[in-house]
């Protein structure tokens, strides 16, 4: 990546976020529009693809110009016209009570339906957690990415009952993650099924493997939320991400997951994976940074620095990014390089961010229905591969997010 006219970036950033909005103000006509193009994506409540997903643009944008709340309020209400399951923090429940805490200005502002939706969340994690208290009291090995990771597991809502100050079963969760660092059989706790390969394997990245799990766990230190061998636990994960991690000409890399075969035999390369939110180095980079500030542990701040300025010196072609949204493609890289950058004052995470910005806007397409096409072809209003998504990643490059919509991707 070349040097950019920064002013210039900047500027094209917010007449960019701006035509978004816009695109995706009205909620009937953004799901007409999406039921028309992408019916396959759309689903009500969820953080991916669905009305709490638009609201939390709006959130954002409502911190800077009060005139948004109304959007966002419509955005929400049309929401809570579908059926609040709880299926983790992604969809149901656990994305309309995140996005309706993201938009409250002022005390009292949606009480009874958060309180609503917390109980909610509440009792499904208690519902969630019993078997796997009773799985790992029988010393049974194998979980499922269901039951502790980001997307649909304990991680992610816990992340959102952290902030609500549901302190006791934030602790509840807190020790079953403490519980899944411990080696079973030879094997990580968080070994688990994966739904595609049916194959065995200890997940390394953000969204379904460990590095999630170690950002809760630091984040919640940092609040003061804390259980026995909380800081241990960070450590064995910490130690086992650096451990199966792997070097090249430009820096430290880790493959997505570790097989048995791995475990059996460890190759001499292991094979590298895409450098993303969900998976690779960005997102477990970031992890290891909330976690070197919240436990005084320099050094993994500095492993995360050294890992994200490693993907910026790598060939574009050798990233695996595919498209422009949060989870797999260039907005992801783009915030969590620029909120690391940002924290530790790196000078060429910075000017990374700024590069990566410009590239983010290559991917702008007014001739789409919502200004970004998430894989090129098919059209998303979602946060998490959609418009709405990329849209909060350069309103958190042009400053740090202020309403805390990145606390869903565990990166604050």
């Amino acid at each position: 990546m070349t040097t950019v006219d920064i002013a210039g970036v900047r500027t094209r950033a917010g007449a960019v976020v701006e035509d978004v909005a816009r695109r995706l103000a009205d909620p009937v006509a953004m799901m007409a529009e999406m039921a028309e193009r992408s019916p396959d994506r759309w689903t009500p409540l969820s953080l991916s693809d669905g009305y709490p997903a638009t609201a939390l643009l709006f959130a954002e944008l409502a911190c800077a110009d009060a005139g948004y709340r109304a959007v966002t309020h419509r955005h929400l209400a049309q929401g809570v016209q579908a059926e609040p399951a709880v299926r983790g923090l992604y969809v149901g429940a656990g994305a309309l009570a995140f996005a309706t805490a993201r938009a409250v200005r002022k005390p009292g502002d949606y009480a009874g339906l958060l309180s609503t939706l917390d109980d909610l969340l509440t009792a499904w994690v208690a519902r969630r957690l019993h078997p796997e208290w009773e799985r790992l009291a029988a010393g049974t090995t194998g979980t499922a990415f269901s039951a502790y990771d980001v997307v649909t597991g304990v991680t992610g809502v816990g992340r959102h009952l952290l902030d609500r100050g549901a302190a006791e079963v934030t602790r509840a969760i807190l020790r079953y993650l403490v519980a899944l660092t411990e080696t079973a059989g030879g094997r990580p706790g968080w070994w688990a099924e994966h739904p595609a390969t049916k194959a065995g394997q200890a997940d390394a990245g953000m969204a379904h493997g460990i590095a999630g799990p170690l950002a809760l766990l630091a984040l919640a230190w940092q609040a003061g939320v804390r259980v026995p061998d909380q800081e241990a636990a960070a450590e064995r994960i910490a130690d086992w991400l650096l451990t199966w991690s792997d070097l090249d000409e430009h820096g430290r890399y880790w493959p997505a997951w570790v097989g048995a075969a791995d475990l059996a035999g460890r190759p001499p390369r292991l094979a590298p994976t895409k450098s993303a939110w969900c998976y690779g180095g960005p997102g477990i980079a970031r992890a290891l940074a909330l976690a070197g500030s919240a436990f005084n542990r320099p050094e993994w701040t500095d492993e995360a620095v050294a890992a994200l300025t490693a993907t910026l010196r790598r060939p574009e072609a050798d990233l695996g990014l595919g498209d422009a949204g949060l989870c797999h493609g260039w907005a992801g890289l783009l915030h969590l390089v620029s909120r690391t950058g940002r924290e530790t004052g790196s000078p060429e995470l910075l000017a990374g961010a700024d590069r990566i910005a410009a590239r983010v806007l290559d991917s702008y397409d007014p001739g789409s229905a919502f200004g970004f096409r998430p894989d090129g072809t098919g059209d998303s209003a979602g946060f998490l591969e959609g418009a709405a998504g990329v849209a909060l990643a350069l309103l958190g490059w042009l400053g740090a997010p202020a309403c805390g919509w990145d606390a869903a991707l565990l990166a604050a």
